[in-house]
């Protein structure tokens, strides 16, 4: 009796903790909407490294800027439907066993990706023409500004309490 009694006191529980977390997403929007930042900072520094591409003197330089280019244009359509699956995710489901790692795991591998470019990008702006070194560094704070971001939309999308979090975390592994 008191097993019955005590398991119909945790599907109770569950039941109520479920229903509120409902309650929460209906109360956000419906799957918060606002995921990506629209990407415009990897669109304005495509535009900038596009310029320098033309401009550049050195073939080889000029072939690694439209890699990295392209890299970016890759990034900001994986990041934004990897956010947006992020966002759209059933709330009683990300109570229930945590958010989307998996995609969480694949905007944080972009995020890198981006900071690295900054990186090369800097070495290209010391090793260029000065009117070059001012389209490199508005497209390189761009990319900054847009790193950040996605790093702060990431944080907000893994924050928040699951009962069985831990559990899908280690098998999103």
């Amino acid at each position: 009796m008191k097993k019955l009694l005590t398991s119909s006191l945790v599907v109770v529980c569950l039941l109520v903790l479920t229903a509120t977390a409902l309650a929460q997403g209906n109360q956000q929007g419906q799957g918060g909407q606002q995921a990506g930042t629209g990407n415009r900072g990897i669109e304005t520094a495509a535009q900038n490294l596009n310029r320098v591409t033309e401009r550049i003197n050195n073939p080889e330089t000029g072939e690694q800027i439209r890699s990295m280019v392209q890299n970016h244009e890759k990034v900001q359509t994986r990041t934004k439907t990897a956010l947006r699956q992020m966002s759209q995710r059933n709330q009683a489901l990300k109570f229930m066993i945590g958010p989307d790692y998996k995609n969480a795991g694949q905007v944080r591998s972009d995020v890198v990706s981006l900071r690295n470019d900054i990186g090369k990008l800097e070495q290209i702006k010391e090793n260029s023409l000065p009117t070059d070194a001012g389209d490199i560094q508005g497209a390189i704070d761009e990319l900054k500004i847009e790193a950040d971001g996605l790093e702060a939309q990431l944080t907000e999308q893994l924050s928040g309490f699951s009962l069985f979090g831990w559990l899908a975390k280690l098998l999103a592994k």
